[in-house]
C-alpha cells in the first residue's frame, strides 16, 4: 500500500502547525511521508463497535503533541461519526503526571489518556483492555512493533495503543563531514571514532571544535544513549517481570557490558582519552550543534524541528544511530502510549477511536507534524524511503526500551552514575551503585 496524503488539506494543515512552533524551512513537500494512494481518498478503517444513535462525549487527555496535532484526525473522525464527540485536553508535560496520577487517586480517570509506555504497571489495575473484537492480540503482534507487543499486551489483552516510535538516531552537520573528507555517516561505533578524529580539533588549553556531543550527563537525552550502549553491549537491563535491576550483571563469567559502555561513553568528556571531543563549556549540546560548535549529536527524531528553527540555513542530515553488531541491530526508544479508563461508559467506543487513530492513513497524518515515526509496521516501512525521517523509521523493527519504574527518579540515577565515573569512580562500582538505585525505582512504584 502506497502512503496516503490528501495534498491540499495536510498540506495546509501541516504547514500551519509548523509555522505556529516557528519552524522555518520545514517544507512538507520535503517530504515522501504521504503519497496519495491512487485515485482514491477512502479510508482502510472499519468501525468495530456498535454506536447507539444519541450523542456520546469522550474526554481524551493528552500531553507533549500540542493542541493542533489532532485537529485534522479529530475532522476525519468526525465525518465518519458525527454523534461521537471527542474533547481533546492538552495538559501542559510539566503537569501532566501530576494530573494524572490525582486523577487515578480520585478514581476520576478520563475516557481517554496518553501516559508513558513505561507508566503502564502504575495505571494497569484502572486500564479496561480492548475487546478481543477490536484489538485481538495475535493480529496486534504483526501490525505493530515488536516492542509495543512486549510492553502493552499482558495475558493475552491489548491495553494501549502507541501512534508513534520515536528512536534515537545520529545528526551531523553535511559541510563538516564533507571539509573531513568523510563520505558518508559512521554506521558502527568504530566508525564513529574515526570520524570523531577527523572532526574535533584539540589546543593545549582545551577543544577548539568538537566532534561528537557525548560523555557528560549535561547530553541532551544523556540517559537514553546510556541505555542503547549498555543495551547494544548485552545488558538486560530488568529481570521479567521487572522488579528489580539487572544491568550490572556480566552477560557472562568475563564480559561487564555496562562498566564498558559507561567507560566508553564517558571518554568523550575526559581530555586525558583519546575519544575526547566534548566539554560542557560549549554549551547545550543541541544548540552547539545548530552554531557549528559540534559536527554530531545523538537525539531522537523531533529534534529536527528544534534545529531548524534555531539554525534554518544549517546543512545538516539525519542517520540511523551506530550498531555494535550491525547484523543484529538494537535500537533505543521512548514513547508514549494512548489507554481507556474502566470508568469509561463507553469503553468500546473509545477503542474503536484507537482502531480508527492508529489506521494506516490516518496514523500518518500524526507521524508529519511531530516527526514521529509510525509505530505500525508497514507504514513505518513506508516511511523509510522519506528523506528526513526515513533512518528512524528503518529503526522501528528493533526498537526497545526498559522499565524503569519512576521514569524520573531513575534517569537521575542514570545522570548520577555517568558524573561518578567522570570525576574517576570505577565504572563497575558506579553501575552497581546505580543499578541498586534502579531496583528502589522499580520497586518504589506501585
Amino acid at each position: 500500500m502506497r502512503l496516503y496524503k490528501d495534498n491540499l488539506i495536510t498540506l495546509v494543515i501541516t504547514m500551519a502547525i509548523i509555522v505556529a512552533m516557528g519552524v522555518f524551512g520545514f517544507l512538507l513537500g520535503s517530504f515522501v511521508l504521504s503519497p496519495k494512494p491512487s485515485g482514491s481518498t477512502k479510508l482502510s478503517y472499519q468501525a468495530k463497535a456498535h454506536y447507539p444513535n444519541g450523542p456520546i462525549k469522550l474526554t481524551y487527555w493528552r500531553t507533549v503533541d500540542g493542541s493542533d496535532v489532532f485537529k485534522p484526525i479529530l475532522e476525519r473522525w468526525n465525518a465518519i461519526h458525527p454523534s461521537v464527540t471527542i474533547e481533546v485536553i492538552n495538559i501542559p508535560l510539566a503537569e501532566y503526571d501530576k494530573r494524572l496520577s490525582d486523577a487515578l487517586r480520585a478514581g476520576k480517570l478520563p475516557d481517554m489518556f496518553m501516559l508513558r509506555s513505561d507508566w503502564l504497571p502504575r495505571y494497569r489495575a484502572s486500564i479496561k483492555p480492548s475487546p478481543q473484537t477490536i484489538f485481538a492480540v495475535d493480529e496486534y503482534k504483526k501490525t505493530f512493533a515488536n516492542v509495543l507487543a512486549k510492553d502493552l499486551t499482558d495475558n493475552g489483552e491489548v491495553l494501549a495503543v502507541s501512534y508513534g516510535l520515536p528512536t534515537l538516531g545520529l545528526f551531523y552537520n553535511t559541510d563538516k563531514f564533507s571539509a573531513a573528507g568523510i563520505g558518508e555517516p559512521p554506521k558502527d561505533w568504530q566508525s564513529l571514532l574515526d570520524a570523531n578524529a577527523k572532526l574535533t580539533l584539540k589546543a593545549s588549553n582545551g577543544l577548539l571544535r568538537s566532534g561528537v556531543a557525548l560523555g557528560t550527563a549535561s547530553i541532551s537525552n544523556a540517559p537514553s544513549i546510556m541505555a542503547l550502549l549498555m543495551m547494544q553491549n548485552g545488558a538486560v537491563m530488568t529481570n521479567t517481570p521487572p522488579t528489580k535491576a539487572t544491568f550490572e550483571l556480566p552477560t557472562d563469567s568475563s564480559y561487564p557490558s555496562s562498566p564498558k559502555a559507561l567507560d566508553f561513553y564517558t571518554s568523550f568528556a575526559k581530555p586525558n582519552k583519546a575519544n575526547y571531543s566534548w566539554s560542557d563549556g560549549l554549551g547545550d549540546n543541541v544548540q552547539a550543534f545548530a552554531l557549528g560548535k559540534t559536527a554530531m549529536i545523538i537525539d531522537y527524531p523531533y529534534r529536527y524541528l528544534q534545529i531548524k528553527q534555531s539554525a534554518p540555513n544549517l546543512n545538516f542530515k539525519m542517520a540511523k544511530v551506530p550498531q555494535v553488531n550491525g547484523d543484529s541491530p538494537l535500537n533505543y526508544s521512548e514513547y508514549w502510549a494512548e489507554a481507556v479508563s474502566k470508568t469509561s461508559g463507553y469503553s468500546d467506543i473509545a477503542w474503536d477511536f484507537y482502531n480508527f487513530s492508529t489506521s494506516y492513513e490516518i496514523m500518518n497524518l500524526y507521524s508529519v507534524p511531530t516527526m514521529k515515526p509510525a509505530s505500525r509496521l508497514d507504514l513505518a516501512k513506508a516511511q523509510s524511503q522519506d528523506s528526513i525521517i526515513g533512518p528512524f523509521a528503518e529503526q522501528v523493527p528493533s526498537a526497545q526500551g526498559y522499565y524503569k519504574g519512576d521514569n524520573a527518579r531513575t534517569d537521575a540515577v542514570i545522570l548520577e552514575m555517568i558524573s561518578t565515573a567522570l570525576v574517576g569512580f570505577d565504572p563497575a562500582i558506579a553501575v552497581r551503585v546505580a543499578a541498586e538505585r534502579v531496583t528502589a525505582s522499580i520497586a518504589g512504584v506501585k
